[in-house]
């Protein structure tokens, strides 16, 4: 016999704890990085967030890091003047397989340029495109697409 849980907040709790609730933010602009990471544990409550301000500390990190059973969610900011958003896909790309297949990559931007959008969505490396700032709808829609 299945059991369908019908109390909203009760199916979210059950869906949250099935998924991962490791972030790793990557944006020159640390205010940016308070606001999701308030925003993450709004939603998830407790969540393993690490973030960088800078893009190539960011980057060492991953390489660094363990692949894991659970997915790693990555926020990547576009526009950031050491490295880049599109120079950092790039560094991304040449990592091993089973390490870049335990991060999804999304895209948290500020841009409205149509070309970002299109190129984002032209890497195989990228899920999809958010626009700052991070909303609770956007994590969960996130989270949604995890199941």
């Amino acid at each position: 016999m299945v059991t369908i849980e019908t109390d909203p907040s009760t199916a979210m709790e059950s869906v949250v704890n099935t998924l991962s609730n490791q972030f790793i933010l990557i944006d020159d602009d640390p205010i940016n990085n308070i606001i999701s990471k308030i925003t993450i544990e709004l939603v998830l409550g407790d969540a393993r967030i690490q973030s960088f301000i800078d893009p190539s500390q960011g980057f060492a990190y991953i390489k660094s890091s363990s692949q894991d059973s659970h997915k790693t969610v990555l926020l990547l900011d576009l526009n950031m003047p050491i490295l880049n958003g599109w120079e950092f896909l790039d560094r991304f790309d040449s990592l091993p397989g089973p390490l870049k297949n335990s991060f999804q990559i999304y895209i948290l931007s500020s841009s409205v340029d149509d070309r970002d959008r299109e190129r984002s969505y032209a890497n195989k490396n990228v899920v999809d495109f958010l626009v700052k700032p991070l909303t609770k709808d956007a994590v969960a829609s996130i989270l949604n697409g995890m199941q």
